[in-house]
């Protein structure tokens, strides 16, 4: 008797089309998340958007608080790769430069970049928070993960040959999680008419003023 072993199938067609449909369906989710609320937007819509079926949007997300989980993910990193924030380029290149300047300018592009992408959906689930307990839950974890990067970045900060010691590292903390709120970026574009590259030109200046000698 004869045994054949199993080669690993793989499918990089099917994986290349597994991803499209769901960068697909959480963008259309982002849009209608942001353009009718947590209460308006459906999964049918979203669907609609997408182009596909309710029943493909329900078999990938299974819940709404699902799928708005994981439209926050996609607006955070940008892309649908299971690949967190932290583990990315952009991080290994603010931690790989040697002088607190370069690290905040490095800094000031990606909090444009992210904050372009996050501030109407991160309003959306603040809203719905108080509504929804599993929305609650995502809320709550948006906010451990703003402690986290302020953290972070605070760290990388002081790392820096030329940082000043002079500075608290409370201080520090507190200044990059005005950057780092979703509401700051808000006000300054919404009601202040930047741009997202006014924004980021506001947001040197601002890390320069306290953060530098």
């Amino acid at each position: 008797m004869s045994s054949t072993a199993k080669r690993p199938y793989h499918a990089p067609r099917r994986a290349a089309a597994a991803e499209r449909t769901r960068h697909a369906v959480v963008a259309g989710a982002k849009a209608e998340f942001e353009s009718r609320g947590w209460a308006g937007a459906t999964i049918r819509d979203v669907a609609a958007r997408a182009g596909v079926s309710p029943k493909t949007v329900e078999a990938l997300f299974g819940t709404k608080a699902a799928l708005l989980s994981a439209t926050v993910d996609f607006s955070i990193r940008g892309d649908v790769r299971p690949v967190p924030v932290a583990r990315r380029a952009a991080f290994a290149e603010m931690e790989a430069v040697e002088h607190a300047a370069a690290f905040l300018d490095l800094h000031a592009a990606q909090v444009r970049r992210i904050s372009e992408r996050t501030a109407r959906i991160a309003w959306v689930v603040e809203q719905a928070a108080a509504s929804d307990p599993d929305v609650a839950e995502l809320w709550a974890r948006m906010t451990r993960n703003r402690h986290t990067g302020t953290r972070w970045a605070t760290k990388t900060l002081r790392a820096k040959v030329d940082a000043d010691r002079s500075l608290r590292a409370r201080d520090i903390t507190d200044t990059f999680w005005i950057a780092l709120d979703w509401g700051t970026y808000r006000t300054l574009s919404e009601h202040r008419g930047m741009s997202a590259g006014a924004f980021q030109a506001w947001l040197r200046r601002y890390y320069q003023s306290m953060l530098l000698r």
